[in-house]
């Protein structure tokens, strides 16, 4: 069991916003453990999950719920080095540029991965890699069910595929021109912030699609995120 000054993080590690959660215990120095979700249906556990509404942190004796309520416990109670800037209006934006990487972007990249079918048969295969041998076959048919269900309840289908590629192309060459002579998403004096590691995260989950060809072929975008990824790999 462990003392109450152990920071433990629940979540599952390949969750971009528990990823980004990774990152700014490791940019602050801070030692913690990070354990598997609570148990649940397997299929919702495993996909239903965006956000990292999720997550939790237990630490010093207090349980903190959900990825935004974390990144914001962490900056209260470990605030150094400042992931949040000072300046009001910085830290708007940043919790701007937060907010829409778990709730715009995010569900953008989940409908590249589930409904384009070289994807989806990809996602698939990531997921059923972590379930026993014998109910792989049906773990896939229920994880493919199950995010085609999500994103339906979202209006997204099949047919919105080349609409969310334009989106995801637009989207990129945005963060491209914000990042342009910059190192950092809110820029000096601001520096590294959790915007930066939250939107890395995001993006990072297009890794071993099509699509990371889109991000590599703008370089601010890319040296930035390959920059930024340093702080959970």
């Amino acid at each position: 069991m462990a003392d109450a000054d152990t920071i433990v993080l629940s979540g599952r590690a390949d969750n971009p916003s528990v990823r980004a959660l990774v990152g700014i215990l490791r940019s602050k120095g801070l030692e913690y453990r990070l354990t598997p979700p609570a148990a649940g249906p397997i299929t919702l556990r495993v996909l239903g999950d965006v956000g990292g509404k999720d997550a939790r942190l237990s630490a010093g004796g207090r349980a903190v719920a959900g990825a935004r309520a974390i990144r914001d416990f962490l900056e209260d109670h470990h605030p150094q080095p400042p992931l949040r800037p000072r300046d009001i209006s910085a830290a708007a934006w940043c919790h701007v540029l937060e907010d829409w990487a778990e709730e715009a972007f995010a569900w953008r990249v989940l409908a590249l991965r589930w409904l384009v079918p070289a994807n989806r048969d990809a996602a698939a295969a990531a997921f059923v890699g972590r379930v026993p041998g014998i109910f792989r076959p049906l773990a896939s048919r229920g994880a493919v069910a199950t995010m085609t269900l999500r994103l339906r309840g979202r209006g997204l289908a099949a047919a919105d595929v080349p609409e969310v590629e334009h989106a995801l192309a637009r989207d990129l060459d945005e963060l491209d021109r914000l990042l342009h002579d910059r190192d950092w998403l809110l820029g000096e004096p601001h520096g590294r912030s959790t915007a930066d590691l939250v939107v890395a995260a995001h993006l990072a989950a297009l890794d071993g699609t099509a699509y990371e060809e889109s991000v590599r072929a703008r370089r601010s975008l890319v040296r930035w995120l390959r920059e930024t990824r340093r702080a959970w790999e």
